[in-house]
């Protein structure tokens, strides 16, 4: 801390920045100095990011209003609520508070006349034009625009195979801009609009506000009240990572009551041979499960229960098929060939991905499936236990499976 306070004293403010960084023990006074540095060299965002992680509420407000607004925000302040600026903070642009809000405070009121209609074709091709809108677009390229070399590090999931049939659907003229029209547009019935200022706000599982389209206006209204400082967060709708990576070109943590990961299988050869219509079903094939107990996995549990029951007729496909729990031993036996299933996927990832994965995208991405696979894990191994004669087990338990079929089968 004394080598950085010397070096601040004498105006040397990227040596100091570079001291603190290699300091491991991060206190309020550390982060303060190194949002004072870069305030004296004008990042005044970054600075603005350790004002607020120092809870310097004070100084992170003077610091940001030294930073000009952005173009957008000024060719739009007439309908955009003063209170609110965008921001780069984290390396990710957002729109945060500057000053208290209340719950059902207007963000942004905007005439549908300032925003433009159109198909996502009319409207990628506004975005080739020079306008402020336009010059407001992020370059971050999104995984259909991947190179070879990229995609190759998704190789151990199936999103690999996903992420070339969303490729071979696109247009190859504009890819960047449709990208950009599918990742920011607000549907109204059957018409779609780009809105400038709300397309800025990310994405949260648990937004603070709301937005609707009234006979004129677009309006976006808080739905609590947001301290200064704090991100305001649209919700672009429950999705699962392989639909936020595909279209949105991020993942979210902590998302696995939502998500999905698709698994491959083979069904043991007696088993197949037995019980399978090969007309239908081969002995290797795909199926999705879901983080919880809901489409999807509903219908890979109904295809093992058939698999396991007297019913003589076998599906034609998994999707939309549903068998519902029969009994006791059919359901430990369901439990087991899953929990194999599954064991073997995660040794099958772990061994392809131990090396060459290095974009920070497709681990987020690989992560996100592995923990619907451990959460299944888990789950499975509880199932089986109580199964198998454990009831104690089942009583704390608030997993969704668990309550929906193992409790009622015991």
């Amino acid at each position: 801390m004394q080598t950085a306070t010397t070096h601040f004293k004498n105006g040397e403010y990227i040596e100091t920045i570079e001291v603190l960084r290699k300091n491991e023990k991060w206190t309020e006074d550390t982060m303060n100095m190194m949002a004072k540095s870069n305030e004296k060299l004008h990042r005044y965002e970054t600075a603005f990011l350790y004002y607020t992680l120092a809870k310097n509420t004070k100084d992170a407000s003077r610091v940001i209003m030294n930073h000009p607004k952005q173009e957008l925000e000024t060719e739009y302040s007439d309908y955009i609520n003063p209170k609110c600026r965008i921001l780069r903070v984290k390396d990710r642009r957002g729109v945060f508070a500057m000053d208290f809000m209340d719950e059902g405070e207007v963000l942004l009121k905007i005439p549908l006349s300032e925003c433009k209609r159109g198909t996502q074709e009319e409207l990628a091709k506004y975005l080739l034009e020079d306008n402020v809108y336009s010059r407001s677009m992020p370059v971050t390229k999104f995984p259909v625009e991947w190179s070879e070399e990229l995609k190759d590090e998704l190789n151990v999931s199936p999103m690999r195979l996903i992420l070339e049939r969303r490729i071979n659907q696109m247009s190859k003229d504009n890819v960047h801009e449709l990208s950009l029209v599918g990742s920011r547009n607000f549907a109204n019935g059957k018409d779609e609009y780009l809105v400038p200022f709300a397309d800025m706000l990310n994405h949260s599982n648990k937004p603070n506000i709301e937005w609707k389209f009234t006979d004129s206006h677009f309006v976006m209204k808080t739905t609590k009240d947001i301290k200064p400082h704090e991100e305001c967060f649209d919700c672009y709708g429950p999705k699962s990572n392989y639909e936020l990576f595909l279209h949105y070109g991020f993942v979210l943590p902590c998302n696995t009551h939502l998500d999905k990961v698709r698994v491959i299988c083979d069904i043991p050869g007696d088993i197949y041979a037995k019980r399978v219509d090969p007309r239908y079903f081969q002995r290797s094939f795909e199926f999705e499960l879901m983080g919880s107990y809901m489409e999807g996995t509903v219908e890979i549990f109904s295809f093992l229960r058939y698999l396991r029951s007297k019913n003589r007729r076998c599906p034609e496909t998994i999707k939309q098929f549903i068998q519902k729990p029969i009994d006791k031993e059919n359901e430990l036996w369901a439990c087991k060939m899953l929990f194999n299933w599954l064991q073997a996927d995660v040794k099958r990832r772990v061994e392809k991905s131990a090396y060459g994965v290095e974009n920070p995208l497709t681990i987020s991405l690989l992560q996100s499936e592995m923990s619907v696979l451990v959460h299944w894990g888990e789950t499975l191994q509880l199932a089986i236990s109580i199964l198998s004669g454990n009831r104690k087990a089942a009583k704390k338990s608030k997993n969704d499976y668990i309550i929906k079929v193992v409790k009622k089968l015991i």
